[in-house]
């Protein structure tokens, strides 16, 4: 293959290209979210019956202490831990060395104390005295009087030493001692005296709160975190026992010490990142051929593709991230918004078989994997069958009910089988899951901002757009009052039918509303819009008729675009004609002209045709309703073979060779046309 001809084949592979490019990201992005470490494969439960086989340690571990026990031994060495004081020396040097001045200076504050003799011991004595006492370390009584320890560690430049607290002097001893000196008594008579002395006497042994606080914190990281070894081979538990606390301790210490050897081997961290690759892979190949067998068209749009990738790795992202950093509990985050938005943009089917592998995915992530997976499956069934509807406020207050009712109930139920009872269950785990359901709201504002993004239409948007009361569909009722009813009429067949061939019956009956909105700028040339009974085809040649007729399609598309309408409803207004012809004046052409050569392509819808089953069944329906209008009073003979013609004429001009639909389903929608249309037609005589 030379250079010229493998551009060529690359060129023709692109879209195969961009999916496998899509498929590498989305393993590689998912697999990058996944614990590095192995995971201890027997799970165990606190209060549950230990379901695997009788084990045994495989290895010899030390059995790590609970959170209590260590909260406990903190506890009780902070209570014991010694406190430690500062003896400064300086203090004590500069205080001695200025007790001489500072006698004189009270001997001459104090006059008349002096005369009376109160000041006489103020001498050497007392001097020697408190520079004794300074030596031994003045404590102030009341810092002393916080602790209880007989012992108290000392600091000083000289080193640490361990002392008795009665070995210094309290500083209220040495104001006792002060009075004896100055009065022969401990009481003070001159409180102004009182006051010098207190202010004087500075203690020199200070309580050291930083250094006992680094002393407290290392002896704090230094707590032992075991108790106690289990040897190789000794029993840990038997098959049907209770996990009570001592065993689950052990277990759990066997568990992180067999992680903790796998995650410093190299060899080990290699299989294990061949293990999630293998695992990651294989469930994208389901999800993958999921797509390509059951829902192809999805397949072949990438923007689709790209849109539930995306939503998978945001989800398993956010489990990631509360999961390591701790946050919050994992049952927090509401998995169900996830079948929520795939069931809003695409079908249930999609949403049920995404949101089952997704599951799979994240138990990778999550402990207690078999918990998550039942109890997330349960909650995802329930939000898409609940979801299947949400017309009335009513049903979306019934989706979180009931997916809060089956979580908890779930939940509780795996609690009561695994062996516990209602005193022992996780209360906190249960108001997480009541939290994920209530959090599941946030779907409705993601499925809005997707919207915006990528330029989908939901079934909340068609819900919207479906109500007769919005700025497009009331301009039609009062500018084309006739074509209004006819869309009303077409939207009640095209619903029915495809409610009972499967399909988006919003979609039907939203494209169905919509489907002529072309023909309000000219109602007139309508017959089902003409209540005076003149009809101004009367004064146009037939071509020309035919082309103003055709002309309504594509004034529909600008009209549509104009208000925004999202390209699936646009879809309806571009194929409810798919390539078909205007039959009426086509006919009326060929009778009046039979010698001229007809252009049948100018009496012919430019198309495309129908090319899903909700766009065929708007086609059928909009052509059985309009040729049953013709008729002022139909027998049920009448409306049977109108049917039959009508839908086979379509058949015969190939309009539904594109869409998705079988002749077993065109039988039923024949069914459900023939009933319908028993119980109601109006006059037409021409169709448009």
């Amino acid at each position: 293959m030379n250079r010229q001809n493998l551009l060529y084949y690359l060129s023709n592979q692109h879209n195969v290209l961009v999916k496998f490019l899509l498929f590498v990201f989305t393993a590689f992005v998912i697999v990058s979210m996944l614990p590095e470490e192995a995971r201890f494969q027997k799970s165990f439960e606190l209060g549950r019956v230990w379901r695997h086989d009788t084990f045994y340690a495989p290895f010899t571990f030390a059995i790590q202490k609970s959170d209590a026990e260590l909260t406990k031994d903190a506890n009780e060495l902070k209570q014991n831990t010694r406190k430690y004081f500062r003896f400064d020396n300086e203090l004590a040097a500069e205080r001695i060395r200025n007790l001489p001045t500072e006698v004189d200076t009270f001997r001459l504050r104090y006059k008349e104390a002096a005369k009376a003799g109160m000041l006489s011991r103020l001498d050497s004595s007392l001097i020697t005295h408190i520079s004794r006492w300074y030596k031994q370390g003045i404590l102030n009584n009341k810092l002393s009087q916080n602790f209880s320890e007989n012992e108290i560690v000392e600091r000083s430049s000289e080193g640490v030493t361990l002392k008795k607290d009665d070995a210094y002097v309290h500083k209220e001893m040495v104001m006792d001692s002060i009075a004896y000196f100055i009065y022969g008594s401990n009481t003070w008579f001159d409180k102004e005296l009182e006051s010098s002395f207190l202010t004087a006497i500075i203690p020199n042994v200070q309580f050291d709160e930083q250094y006992t606080e680094y002393m407290l914190k290392d002896a704090l990281e230094n707590i032992s975190k075991t108790r106690g070894l289990v040897n190789t081979g000794d029993l840990i538990i038997r098959n049907g026992e209770i996990v009570d606390a001592k065993k689950f301790q052990i277990l759990f210490s066997l568990k992180n010490e067999y992680e903790r050897q796998l995650g410093v081997s190299i060899y080990s961290h290699f299989w294990l990142a061949v293990g999630q690759v293998i695992l990651v892979v294989l469930i994208l190949i389901l999800l993958y051929l999921f797509i390509i067998f059951l829902r192809p068209e999805i397949f072949e749009d990438s923007i689709k593709l790209t849109l539930i990738s995306l939503l998978i790795i945001v989800l398993l992202g956010a489990t990631s991230f509360i999961h390591n950093s701790k946050l919050a509990n994992v049952y927090t985050i509401p998995f169900c918004v996830l079948p929520i938005i795939i069931r809003s943009f695409f079908d249930t089917r999609l949403a049920l078989f995404t949101h089952l592998l997704t599951t799979m995915l994240v138990s990778l992530i999550v402990p207690n994997s078999f918990e998550f997976l039942f109890i997330e499956i349960l909650g995802g069934i329930s939000v898409v069958f609940t979801a299947l509807n949400l017309r009335q406020r009513s049903r979306l207050f019934l989706m979180i009910s009931t997916l809060a009712i089956v979580y908890c109930s779930a939940f509780l139920g795996l609690h009561l089988v695994g062996g516990g009872d209602l005193n022992t269950i996780d209360v906190n785990t249960l108001l997480a899951l009541a939290t994920s359901a209530m959090l599941t709201l946030f779907a409705f504002p993601l499925i809005y901002l997707i919207e915006r993004i990528f330029g989908y239409t939901s079934d909340i948007s068609l819900l919207e757009l479906s109500d007769t009361n919005s700025h497009l569909l009331r301009e039609m009722a009062l500018k084309a009052p006739g074509t209004f009813q006819h869309s009303l009429q077409v939207a009640n067949l095209a619903e029915s039918a495809i409610g009972v061939i499967g399909g988006n019956m919003l979609l039907a009956r939203t494209g169905a509303l919509y489907h002529d909105i072309g023909k309000i700028e000219f109602a007139r040339y309508f017959i089902e819009n003409q209540l005076t009974g003149v009809n101004p085809h009367n004064e146009l040649d037939f071509d020309e008729s035919a082309q103003l007729i055709i002309s309504h399609v594509q004034r529909g598309i600008q009209l549509a675009r104009k208000n925004k309408l999202p390209d699936r409803i646009i879809d309806f207004i571009r194929t409810h004609h798919g390539t078909s012809t205007v039959h009426h004046f086509y006919k009326s052409f060929l009778k009046n002209y039979p010698e001229e050569e007809v252009d049948e392509g100018a009496f012919r819808y430019p198309g495309p045709i129908p090319y899903s089953k909700e766009t065929a069944v708007v086609m059928m329906a909009d052509a059985v309703e309009a040729r049953s209008r013709s008729f002022n009073a139909l027998t049920k003979e009448q409306i049977v073979l109108l049917v039959d013609d009508s839908i086979q004429r379509q058949l015969d001009d190939n309009q539904f060779v594109n869409a998705d639909i079988t002749l077993r389903d065109i039988s039923k929608i024949k069914k459900v046309f023939k009933k319908i249309l028993i119980d109601f037609h109006h006059v037409r005589i021409i169709e448009g």
